[in-house]
């Protein structure tokens, strides 16, 4: 089988057109090609490529956004994006909650290490059984380790009632969502909770006696030069001109334009690039001594690594790599990532308005980390391709589903130009290459497909190798649909 490679790839000499960004024709992917090491991409390019409509872009040099751009339509009828132009930022809405709570930590409003059920008025996590006695604190709701489900949550068409924080909480009507429970032992292991921040903003609100969205404005966002960004749900009438129409996996506008999350705190904040950038300079602020919404203290256990890879509220770098803090955020219609490196104060906001422009950003934050010599050179992988034989194709091409998860299906596709595609279904095509007579890859996500058994004409079983593990695939056979 080939090799691949790991590369680390230098500052990409391009020209950028007028006055765009020279980071902006510098996109890479997760792999690059033997056959076009140097390969680079403008922004336009992968935005068509992934079907984005929208993106904008907030870069972090010395402590100052030294660029904000946007590119691309925020809504249907073609208003561009620009630097103010506003989107649902997701889960990045935890990192700012938690610097919120954080915050009442620091005036002796909250603890990070008491059971929360001493300050909470209006509703008690049920502990029953095995977990009768356990104890839930701030610090485990903030580090993702208090052992509760429910891990995202779907939002509201903006025509729809909106629940209360307790029908979320015990997944009653109108919540769409299960109800928060405790299902692992707290404080033992990291499972991802955005349910912990519905508790966690309850929780705010009930030892402030304020609501939500006015607590984190006065707490967090204005202190913090925010002054685009709120947390109101649903967004009032000026917001509302602002937002990014939000774009399904399909590639269709979501009805109504976006959806209302009335878990705030978990996924409610609408933001920009640059003000998610002035929320990273106040942190670095902080943890430099230098007067921010935290104080230093504050920050540092923010920053400090606590379970896993995760700090309080954010993700922290690994062990041997250059510090980091950052968070993804992926609410229905709109991806964004936000990363800063503390020790040089650089750092970016990348914002979409699609289901599939996750991948985008990354490509985006690879360019910028040419661009501006960011500590971690966030390396591309080489892949050594093989010729695409006929052989190959009619091993491969036809369709499947997922043997454990029978209603995920896919497609590998021979397209127009000759070269294998794969679909999922309402989802963006996916370019492959062939490493091998018996494996595919995708040099945008790093997926490989793998034909197993003996070589034969077609392939009856695949196995998808992700990042995060492999999943068996079978072909769909004539008449088992």
């Amino acid at each position: 089988m080939a090799s691949v490679l790991t590369i680390g790839l230098l500052i990409p000499q391009v020209a950028a057109a007028d006055d765009a960004p020279a980071f902006s024709t510098a996109l890479r992917r997760q792999l690059v090609l033997d056959t076009a090491p140097d390969q680079r991409f403008s922004i336009e390019e992968r935005m068509r490529h992934y079907g984005v409509p929208g993106v904008s872009v907030a870069v972090v040099e010395n402590c100052r956004v030294v660029e904000a751009r946007g590119f691309g339509s925020a809504t249907v009828d073609g208003r561009p994006v620009d630097a103010h132009t506003r989107f649902a930022a997701g889960s990045v809405s935890k990192v700012v909650a938690s610097v919120g709570a954080l915050a009442l930590v620091q005036t002796g409003q909250l603890s990070l290490d008491e059971d929360i059920s001493t300050q909470l008025r209006h509703w008690q996590l049920p502990r029953q059984g095995e977990f009768a006695d356990s104890n839930v604190t701030l610090r485990n709701l903030l580090t993702h380790s208090a052992g509760l489900n429910v891990a995202g949550f779907k939002g509201y068409p903006r025509d729809q009632p909106l629940p209360s924080l307790e029908q979320i909480l015990d997944g009653t009507a109108p919540a769409n969502t299960p109800a928060v429970r405790i299902e692992a032992e707290p404080g033992k292991a990291w499972r991802y909770s955005g349910g912990g921040f519905v508790l966690t903003q309850l929780l705010m609100e009930d030892t402030t006696q304020q609501k939500f969205a006015p607590l984190m404005r006065d707490t967090v966002l204005a202190p913090a030069g925010m002054k685009e960004s709120t947390y109101q749900q649903p967004l009032d009438a000026a917001s509302a001109r602002q937002a990014a129409t939000g774009t399904l996996a399909d590639g269709t506008p979501i009805p109504g334009g976006w959806r209302v999350y009335p878990e705030q705190a978990a996924a409610g904040l609408w933001s920009t690039p640059s003000d998610l950038a002035r929320l990273g300079i106040d942190l670095v602020h902080s943890l430099r001594g230098k007067p921010g919404v935290l104080d230093t203290d504050m920050a540092k256990q923010m920053m400090q690594r606590q379970i896993g890879n995760w700090g309080l509220g954010v993700e922290v770098s690994p062990e041997g790599k250059p510090r980091k803090f950052s968070h993804t955020g992926a609410p229905v219609g709109y991806r964004t990532l936000w990363l800063m490196y503390p020790d040089t104060c650089q750092g970016a906001a990348i914002m979409t308005n699609a289901d599939e422009g996750m991948t985008l950003t990354h490509e985006i934050a690879r360019a910028l980390a040419d661009t501006w010599r960011w500590p971690d050179a966030a390396p591309s992988s080489m892949v050594t391709t093989s010729a695409l034989t006929p052989e190959i194709s009619a091993r491969f091409v036809g369709e499947y589903q997922l043997r454990d998860f029978p209603a995920e299906r896919f497609e590998v596709t021979v397209q127009p130009e000759g070269h294998l595609g794969w679909s999922r279904k309402g989802r963006g095509l996916r370019d492959l290459v062939a490493k091998g007579p018996m494996e595919l890859v995708s040099p945008d996500s790093g997926m490989r497909l793998v034909a197993t058994g003996e070589p034969s004409a077609q392939a009856d079983t695949l196995e998808l190798h992700f990042p995060g593990g492999v999943n068996v695939a079978l072909r769909v056979k004539e008449g088992s649909r």
